[in-house]
């Protein structure tokens, strides 16, 4: 009779045999998979399928190793792989409250929105612009392996109504270009990020006058406030190179960053900094450059982001950051690259938004 089982920490694969081969047949085995399958290792949580003539190791969903006794002195050790099949399928559903909830009232999972979150950062901020009513409809890859759903791939397009404004990104991949564009042509991806942090909340805006909370006298505050739990991953908002990570009274752990143009970012109050992060070191667009904290003079958990252009401070929620085209000659490929998703998107965006939203007065070309 087969019996089922989930490794333990401190299993192994000859405890896990014992009952039905010898230890030298063991050894055979071991061997065998090494040579077979060189990148397994038996970890906490695989199961296993035993009876008496051999067992069956779940590596993943898509692998097996097979053991089985042939004949009394012959064993068969083979690695069984699965196919994985990609469905390319659409997704339809409107913002109540926030996207991860109205993603799993769709039936999908956080993963999900935090990817269309991340095509749509440069577009839309998730922290102040998201309204009831905003659609989404995306086209993207599902993965499923023995009748299994087991992740998602790739988004490949994607329409998203953000207070009556609408955006529609199109996957597009050749050579050096790479990522997600508008129908004309226009990247996603603009120099800056919106914002610094994935989602959180806006404790302060930029003010010319503002009582400080720590010091209680009217000053300028020339950065926006983004509240989140202690250790929230800050990410550089444009590639650029690190010109101060240090400590002062007021800004707590903080770095300037320097970027083209005569751009200056700044981010204050670091609980810590991103491990090796060096001064004169280059960062890309959203990698890591620190933790939110509460260093300095700060009443609570957050970071300050600052904006300079030639010395001077911007409102980082007024910037319009330049957008990156791709070339004139690249458009025909492009839309012919693309014109299936746009096609999935427009029948299902017309059925979902057009009739049931009356919202025929946007433009989708």
């Amino acid at each position: 009779m087969a019996k089922e089982y989930t490794v333990q920490r401190g299993d192994t694969l000859y405890y896990l045999l014992s009952d039905i081969f010898t230890p030298s047949e063991i050894l055979d085995i071991s061997a065998d998979i090494k040579q077979k399958a060189p990148d397994f290792r038996l970890q906490v949580g695989d199961k296993l399928t035993i009876n008496e003539d051999g067992a069956v190791i779940e590596v993943n969903i898509s692998k097996e190793i097979h053991i089985k006794r042939t004949n009394e002195s012959d064993i068969s050790v083979q690695v069984v792989k699965y196919p994985v099949n990609v469905l390319r399928t659409v997704v339809s559903g409107e913002i109540n409250d926030s996207l991860f909830y109205s993603m799993r009232r769709v039936g999908e999972s956080d993963i999900l929105a935090i990817k269309l979150a991340e095509i749509l950062e440069w577009e839309v901020d998730f922290f102040k612009d998201i309204r009831k009513g905003d659609l989404f409809n995306i086209v993207v890859e599902k993965k499923f392996c023995r009748n299994k759903f087991i992740g998602y791939g790739r988004i490949l397009a994607v329409d998203f109504v953000n207070n009556g404004r609408f955006i529609r990104g199109l996957y597009y991949e050749n050579g050096k270009f790479s990522g997600y564009f508008s129908p004309n042509g226009k990247s996603l991806q603009r120099g800056f990020l919106k914002a610094p942090l994935k989602f959180a909340r806006i404790s302060s805006k930029f003010q010319h006058r503002r009582l400080h909370p720590v010091l209680n006298v009217y000053r300028p505050h020339y950065g926006v406030d983004y509240a989140a739990p202690t250790g929230t991953p800050v990410h550089a908002t444009a590639d650029g190179t690190v010109k101060v990570k240090g400590y002062t009274k007021g800004n707590g752990n903080y770095v300037k960053l320097s970027h083209n143009n005569g751009y200056e970012t700044m981010y204050l109050h670091f609980s810590r900094f991103k491990s090796g992060l060096k001064r004169g070191q280059f960062v890309k667009q959203g990698e890591v450059i620190g933790y939110v904290g509460s260093t300095g003079y700060s009443t609570g958990s957050h970071v300050d982001y600052r904006i300079k252009k030639h010395g001077r401070y911007i409102n980082p929620l007024r910037f319009k950051s330049p957008t990156k085209k791709l070339p004139e000659k690249e458009m025909a490929l492009f839309k012919q690259s693309t014109q299936m998703y746009a096609n999935l998107l427009d029948y299902s965006y017309l059925r979902y938004a057009f009739r049931d939203y009356g919202l025929d007065g946007v433009s989708i070309n």
